[in-house]
């Protein structure tokens, strides 16, 4: 049986001041942020609550050793809410902090401790990618086993998940595009994942709708048209979000999670990297499956193109070279005669993603993807 539910409650608000208000912000609540979200736009603000910043631990992306040291800090303190405002770092991690009892990552990891929550949350996000505010999902890094891990948490699905976009205006153009191009990734992998269900099918759709009509818009008036249609692009993370949050993605995250990992590369860039390489090997692997020409012709739509199933994934991907310009994995200092390495060590630390593939692959199969991605 296929279930489908929309877990968190969605609010779109004008401004943070509103949001304080509407919310009744107090001294018993944990706001968890970037320094520059809070001297960009709230450092003028009457803040009645406690205050953390994700810099204070790390400056990337978070690990088992940050959520550790962060959990420990907050032993004894008086809090109600969690209240996440940032991207995927800190509302991934803000999520853990809500863990009853967890002392350490590796509690929550490990489920040495019953995962239950004992604060209320409340995710805010500052990017327009991962669409981590409505899934229960917290991907961290585990040097130890040199990958990225996402660990799913029934309980830690927000109680509320608050839209604003005026936190976006001031974001940087690569933060911008690495998130918006995992946002139509997320939504791209769901549509194909054979194990996906009929109700996520409208959010998948609209969100690459969305999310390609406005790169086409950015393509044909500069990469500050973004800013004429943010609440668009943070609309359809959140689309993305809620079918990320009923379904996985496949190959395209399993191969980013192990080589963001390794090279210390964000999550959404990671992602970029092998987009088309996954994409155009599905259409070599199985061209006649359904899910895939849907995709297809939703793409060809929106580009206003005519062109044959591996065209469209090549016009896909001239698009995002325009909003950004994809660097090849030699450019990050992979060598090539250790793809089949990583080839390895996806199969070794992602089976939770490739059972999602549209089509199952060997491992001299993903190889030729590394090629292409290479």
């Amino acid at each position: 049986m296929y279930n489908f539910s929309v877990n968190s409650k969605l609010h779109e608000v004008a401004s943070f001041q509103e949001f304080l208000e509407e919310f009744q912000i107090s001294d018993r609540d944990l706001l968890f942020l970037n320094k520059f979200t809070y001297q960009d736009f709230l450092a003028n603000l009457p803040l009645p609550c406690q205050l953390l910043f994700y810099e204070d631990y790390s400056t990337s992306e978070p690990s088992d050793e940050v959520v550790t040291h962060i959990l420990q800090d907050l032993q004894g303190r008086e809090i109600d809410r969690i209240i996440g405002v940032g991207g995927g770092s800190v509302l991934d991690t803000a999520k853990l902090l809500c863990i009853k009892d967890a002392q350490s990552y590796d509690d929550i990891y490990e489920e040495r401790v019953p995962l239950v929550r004992d604060k209320g949350l409340i995710l805010i996000p500052t990017t327009c990618g991962t669409g981590c505010e409505m899934t229960c999902v917290s991907v961290i890094d585990r040097p130890k086993l040199q990958a990225k891990i996402g660990k799913r948490i029934e309980c830690n699905f927000a109680d509320h998940a608050v839209l604003i976009p005026d936190l976006l205006m001031k974001i940087p153009h690569k933060v911008f595009a690495c998130s918006a191009i995992d946002a139509l990734i997320h939504a791209m992998e769901i549509f194909v994942n054979p194990l996906s269900g009929n109700f996520n099918k409208p959010f998948c759709r609209e969100a690459i709708r969305l999310n390609i009509k406005n790169f086409q818009k950015m393509a044909c008036e500069g990469m500050d048209a973004k800013f004429q249609v943010m609440d668009q692009f943070l609309l359809a993370s959140s689309y993305a979000g809620i079918a990320l949050s009923n379904d996985i993605c496949g190959a395209v995250h399993a191969c980013a999670m192990h080589f963001g990992g390794q090279h210390h590369v964000p999550h959404g860039e990671s992602n970029y990297r092998f987009l088309v390489p996954v994409f155009s090997t599905y259409a070599e692997l199985r061209p006649d499956g359904p899910e895939l020409n849907e995709l297809a012709s939703i793409i060809r739509q929106e580009l206003r193109v005519e062109t044959d199933l591996q065209g469209t994934f090549q016009a896909l991907d001239d698009l995002l070279d325009q909003i950004l310009p994809r660097k090849r994995l030699r450019e990050y200092g992979v060598r090539e005669e250790d793809l089949p390495r990583y080839v390895e060590r996806v199969y070794e630390t992602q089976q939770r993603l490739l059972v999602a593939n549209y089509v199952k692959m060997d491992q001299d199969q993903f190889l030729e993807i590394y090629k292409k991605a290479y």
